[in-house]
């Protein structure tokens, strides 16, 4: 991994690609494969949706909602205003 990427933390605005955060290198490719390029992408999948993704368990499924602040685990956010 580069020493340019970025620490994941829940404050990471969405449009920030998932390459560019310091997740372990078989999350990244799960996400990757399963079409996901941003934070703000994995953050609108529900638990069920990223349980669909080849190589990612409930475990890297928990490390995410911790790391980057996912809204809820029905990966539903509240409305903006």
């Amino acid at each position: 991994m580069s020493d340019d990427l970025i620490d994941p933390t829940p404050e990471l605005p969405d449009e920030m690609l998932i390459e560019r955060i310091r997740l372990p290198t078989r999350v990244v490719n799960a996400l990757i494969k399963g079409g996901l390029k941003t934070i703000g992408e994995v953050r609108e999948k529900s638990d069920d949706d990223l349980r669909q993704l080849q190589n990612l368990g409930e475990n890297s499924i928990t490390y995410l909602r911790t790391t980057l602040g996912l809204p809820s685990l029905a990966g539903v956010r509240p409305a903006r205003r």
